[in-house]
């Protein structure tokens, strides 16, 4: 269903050789009739070289010739995800748009959260487990899904670690930002999975008081599809 594809980007004498590679998977899925979703990570993508000039010409390097490559083929279009194994979130970013670009409701819980959003009057809302899947994210510009998402699994990461030594779980969890004029709140929802795994709703508001009156109507919405989606 799905193909992950890591590239290197600390080693830019390897990248001729892991686009011909990735050229030939193409060729090999093409004769096999199979038409995977896929999915180029940018591995090593470390947060002390990200601003150097020689990293983001690596990017730009593999991105030039995975996308030629790929355009070469029309029925495999490809994203890029950077990881880092110094930031777990990147990772979790990366398998949480792994599974959407293959779950069937995907679709349908980002249209919810679209609602959601519209009914609170947030520039951004998500859905995103404790252990750090992104279900769904509703924004209106690529920076907001970043701010929601980012901010989401940070606090939650301190979660995590209150209560990996004895403080309760807290069923709120705000980040208030009146200089800049609007709050980021999460609110759980409800557990998943035999492991019992909190998942929050996170939105980006001005009145964070407005997301209380919602919650249960949106928790009925999207507890069905939350089993569907993995």
């Amino acid at each position: 269903d799905i193909m992950l594809y890591v590239v290197d980007t600390q080693d830019p004498d390897r990248f001729p050789e892991s686009a011909n590679y990735f050229r030939e998977v193409l060729k090999a899925f093409e004769k096999l009739k199979e038409k995977p979703a896929i999915v180029i990570v940018l591995s090593k993508s470390d947060p002390d070289i990200r601003k150097t000039l020689q990293w983001q010409q690596n990017e730009t390097n593999i991105m030039n010739k995975f996308t030629k490559i790929a355009d070469d083929f029309e029925e495999y279009p490809i994203d890029f995800c950077d990881t880092s194994v110094f930031q777990r979130e990147t990772i979790m970013q990366m398998f949480s748009v792994a599974l959407k670009k293959v779950s069937d409701t995907s679709e349908i819980i980002e249209n919810i959260l679209e609602d959601f959003a519209s009914q609170v009057g947030a520039r951004a809302s998500s859905l995103v487990s404790m252990d750090g899947l992104i279900f769904g994210s509703y924004t209106d510009t690529e920076t907001d899904e970043m701010l929601v998402n980012n901010t989401a699994l940070l606090l939650q990461t301190l979660s995590n670690f209150y209560n990996s030594i004895g403080l309760i779980r807290e069923k709120s969890i705000s980040l208030d930002l009146p200089l800049n004029g609007f709050t980021i709140r999460g609110e759980k929802l409800f557990d998943y999975s035999d492991l019992q795994i909190p998942v929050y709703l996170w939105a980006i508001v001005q009145e964070a008081e407005k997301l209380e009156s919602k919650l249960d109507y949106f928790k009925e919405q999207l507890l069905p599809l939350i089993n569907l989606f993995l």
